[in-house]
This record gives C-alpha cells, structure tokens and sequence, in this order.
C-alpha cells in the first residue's frame, strides 16, 4: 500500500501527459469555465439576501468601524487602539472600501452590508486560491474542483464567510502562503511571497500562526534539497520582518511594555492569552454558557459533520500521504488546539480550517479513485468501487439537510428589527444627543450624522478612560441607550445604571432579538417622577387606611393596623373602648 501511495504522489494524470499546442488551449479554456461558472455559483449562493441573514453581529461593526476610522479619522480606531488585533485586515478593508458602491451605488444601506460585500469577494478569491492549491497538491482537476466546491457551498462556510471578521480577511492570504510555497517551479522568490503571505495573514488574524508548522512542512518537501535551506531562511525571515512593522509600530508609539496612562502591546497579549473567561472543554456539554461546546454545537449545525467531523478524520489519513500531509498537520494542529481543556475559544475560530479539511477530504478521494483506476484485477475494482459509492453515499445523507440551511439564507430576514430601529433613531432622535449603542448601529448612524463622540459603542463605556472622561465618568453623560441581548449580557456597571435610570420610548422584536430604545433621565427628572411616584404611593395607602376592612366592617384598615401597634401598650378592654368594638373582634385580630 505504501509503494502504491509514493507513486501516486508522483505521478498526476493531468500533467503526465501533456497536450501537444493544439490541444493545450482547449483544455485550459474548458478548465477556466468549469471554474468560472464555479464561481459564479459561489457567489450567488454567498450573496443571495446578504443583508438578511444571518443577524449583525457586534464584531462586524467594531472591525468596520476601525476601517471607516482609518478612511475618515486617520487613526486605527475610533476609540483608543489597544492592540487586540493587529490592524492589517481592516487596513485591508479601507483600501477596497470603494468596492461595494461600485458595485450596488445608493443600493447599499447599510455600512456592515457593504463590508459583507467585501467577505464576498474574499471568499471568491479564497475559492480561486484553493482550487490551485488543490492541483499543487496534486490532485486531478476535478477532485481540485470539488474541494472548492465542498468548501465554498458548505452552509457553515455560508454561514462564517459572510459575516465581517477579521478571519475571512486572512484566509485568502493563508492559502496564498500555501499556493506559493508549493510552487512547482521551486522558485526561491515565489517561496519568500509565500513567507509575505503568511506574516499579512497573521497581521489580519493573529490566530493563524498556528499553520506555521503545516506550512514548513509544505516549504521543506517543495524546495529542492540543495537549496532547501536558503527557502527555509528566506520564508522565516520575511515572515519576521512581516510581524516585526506590527512591534516597531507599538515601540515607536512607546506602546510596547505596560506604562502609565497608556495601552501596550504586553497588556493585550496578556489578556488575549490568559485574561479572557475561559471557553469550557469542547467536549463538555457542561462547560460554560456560549462557550467551546456551544461553538461546537453552532458548527455541527450548520455543517452537519461533513467538514468539521469528516475534514478531522480525513486528515488523520492524509498523514500518511506525503504530498497531502501539510493539509492533515495543518487540520490537525488546529483541532489540538481547540481540544485544550482550558483557553478562549471563539465561534469563528474555525474559519481558517475549513479549507484544509474540505482539501482532506477532496485529497482522499482523489488518493482512492487513483487506487481504484491502477487496480489490476477485476474483483479488487468491484469491491474497491462499491466501497467507494458506499462512502460517498454515506456523505450524501448529511447533505440533504442542507437545504433548509440554503433556504434560511437566501429567504430569512434576521435584521429587519435593527434596520426598524436604525430608522427610528434616525428619524426621532437628536443629533446633539449622546447615544450608546452596540456597533451593529455605530456606523450607520455616524453617517445619518451623529458626530463620532455622540454616538458610542457600550464596550469602551465602561473600558475606555478617554470615553469616561468624556461623559463625565457616570451614566449622567448618556442621552439615550439601544438596548439589545447583546448589551444586555456585556454591559458594564455605568451601561446598567443608564438603563435602570431611563424610559422606554420604542421597543421591536422578540426574545434575544428584541431592542429597546430608552431614554436616560436627567437628574431634576428623576426627582420629578419620584416626587409624582411617592405622592401616588401616599394617596394609594391613605386610601387604603380609610376605606372599610373586608373582614371587619365596623373598621377601617387604618384602625386594624392601629390596634397591632397598640397591642404593646393597651390592654385588650382598652383596645375594645379606644376603636369602639368589641374585646372579640380584638382578639381575633390579634390572633391572626
């Protein structure tokens, strides 16, 4: 079985053979259909109601918002900069910025619509990238063009890839590293490219760094043995010129070590490794609420084990496959990582995965099928292909419930809440008026024309000095609060005190959907209505006092609660003359 492995590793039917000139063309022009129509189908299915589904998410905003700052306000956020990400993926989203309204003009309504447009066109040259490294690993043109698919239409990858992270930004970039390091030529320079690849990736999501192993191993069997070391170098060092502009830009700010008044470098390593609640087992059903077994769950729902289950157990295989081993160390390094019993784990962790497991998966097939086509004799082919169908028809029962996860994304309106609300507060609200908000609504508001310190994200209320300084360190500086599930979970004490000290003016949808718009009192007010509540109370309990006992007639409320006080000084005959009723009716009352 191993010779049969290292001589497929060899030999590719695709490029074995090559077409003389007049059949080279055409066999390159049906390939660039098959993968044209390809991606056209990737990206209607990508783009089909993506302002619909799924529902913003607090993430989106806050990496959108960071690029609008850097477009609008020359600085890398709108609040302070405290290094929780590197900024190379929303550097990357200001430069393409022009993008969707080329695309969509005044069509486009919202700003995190527009950066969803954006992970489209990520994803589509994701698709592209990965098809090429499908064929550098060797595998058959068709088999290439199934990972791509297996990937892209993943309802997961539907699911993640829409959405504005930081994570779908590096993807491209990751397997670019991948494409270039594999490259058949063996050129020294494309190998240093796929070294600038890797540190831009790991400057858009630092999380990423754990495929460095995948991806030496790749650079080790591609580069030829004499010269292995000079790619070895040359990868490693532009991959640490890379990371090093993210350190000098924190040294030349005096950011790089904890200090007085300032942010660092040091502190938001501190707190991504080690600061952060923890995320629970993977496996522990009984981890924490929205934590790695949750994440899990969210993943397997989309996905239905095809890539997460089947990606992980396929890549185990892989290991003793050489040209697919990178993608099974990749996967599986991966997987090690997120099986550690303690850490932060969060949903869209798997983002960067998914490529290489659907690629563990294609790669496999393609292993088998070769197997299949070298079979000597009549029986092996029988059993080999009956077992090969059996396989795929196994993978095909998870598949069938992939259409409703389709019909969901292409029908469901998830942010008609959010977009109603946005447009109450637009309409209804003063622009003068401070507003805290979650960052679904952040953008979209500073361009209905809130200046930017008026309209504020709820996080940096309560953790950002520069922001508390600004509303005067108490709930007392906010005019107005959104109030969703998500601030609701996260809110800080200043957050939760505007809201116990504000009216609700407007409130529209239902359950963890459901927002409200309240209003925050102003001190004279609070003291008007609790003026106005407390001589309320005192009518409503005068009134009880003097109106007559249900169970004694011949009393008044006030008079039943007269007799329990006097009980201490006043005799039960006495009691009987002072409310003029009878010793009986006192001791009943007293005995209750």
């Amino acid at each position: 079985m191993s010779t049969v492995l290292e001589h497929i590793d060899v030999v590719e039917p695709d490029e074995a053979r090559p077409a003389g000139p007049a059949h080279a063309a055409p066999r390159r022009g049906s390939e660039r259909l098959r993968v044209g129509l390809a991606l056209i189908v990737i990206g209607v299915a990508h783009s089909l109601n993506l302002a619909g589904w799924p529902r913003y998410f607090d993430d989106e905003g806050t990496y959108y918002s960071q690029a609008w700052s850097v477009l609008n306000m020359g600085s890398l956020a709108p609040y302070t900069y405290w290094y929780d990400h590197p900024p190379a993926g929303w550097l990357q989203m200001a430069l393409f910025s022009w993008l969707p309204e080329a695309l969509l003009a005044d069509d486009v309504n919202s700003d995190l619509l527009a950066g969803r447009i954006l992970m489209v066109a990520y994803t589509l040259v994701t698709a592209l990238l990965l098809y090429v490294l499908a064929k550098r690993l060797g595998m058959a043109r068709g088999w290439a063009l199934a990972a791509m698919l297996l990937w892209a239409l993943n309802p997961l990858v539907v699911y993640e890839g829409r959405q504005v992270f930081l994570d779908n930004i590096a993807l491209p970039w990751l397997v670019g590293a991948f494409v270039l390091v594999l490259d058949r030529r063996r050129h020294l320079g494309h190998h240093m490219a796929g070294g600038l690849c890797f540190g831009v990736a790991v400057l858009s999501k630092e999380t990423v760094l754990v495929f460095l192993p995948a991806l030496l191993v790749a650079l080790w069997q591609s580069a030829y043995r004499p010269t292995r070391p000079f790619a070895i170098m040359g990868f490693s060092a532009v991959v640490a010129i890379s990371g090093s502009t993210y350190l000098l830009y924190a040294l030349i700010r005096d950011e790089l070590f904890p200090g007085p008044d300032h942010v660092s470098i040091w502190d938001a390593l501190a707190f991504q490794l080690g600061g952060r609640e923890g995320s629970g087992w993977l496996l522990d059903p009984d981890g924490p609420s929205d934590g790695a077994y949750d994440a899990l769950s969210g993943w397997l729902h989309f996905d239905d084990g095809v890539l997460v289950v089947g990606g992980v157990a396929a890549a185990l295989v892989t290991l003793a496959v050489r040209r697919l081993r990178p993608v099974g160390i990749a996967v599986l390094v991966v997987t090690l990582v997120a099986l550690r019993p303690s850490g932060y784990l969060p949903q869209m962790y798997v983002v960067a995965v998914l490529p290489f497991c659907a690629l563990a998966l294609a790669g496999l097939l393609d292993v088998a099928w070769r197997w299949l086509m070298r079979a000597r004799t009549a029986p092996v082919r029988v059993i080999s292909a009956a077992s090969m169908l059996a396989a795929l028809a196994a993978a095909t029962v998870p598949l069938a419930d992939w259409r409703y996860d389709y019909a969901t994304a292409w029908t469901a309106d998830t942010n008609d809440v959010r977009s109603a609300t946005a447009a109450y507060v637009e309409d209804d609200l003063p622009r003068d008026a401070t507003i805290v908000v979650d960052n679904t609504l952040w953008n979209d508001l500073v361009d209905a024309g809130w200046a930017t310190e008026d309209v504020v994200w709820f996080y940096k209320v309560d953790s950002d000095g520069a922001v508390m300084e600004q509303l005067g360190g108490d709930y007392l500086g906010i005019d107005y609060l959104v109030w969703s599930d998500n601030v609701a979970r996260n809110a800080g004490p200043i957050v939760v005190e505007a809201y116990d000290h504000s009216e609700l003016l407007r409130t529209a949808g239902e359950g963890d959907a459901r927002i409200e718009v309240r209003r925050v009192l102003p001190l004279a007010e609070q003291a008007r209505i609790q003026a106005v509540e407390d001589e309320a109370e005192r009518q409503r309990l005068e009134a009880f006092l003097t109106a007559p006992s249900a169970e004694f007639t011949d009393l008044t409320n006030g008079q039943i609660e007269g007799i329990k006080v006097d009980q201490a000084t006043l005799s039960v005959p006495e009691l009987a003359a002072k409310y003029v009723t009878s010793q009986e009716t006192i001791l009943t009352i007293l005995d209750e």
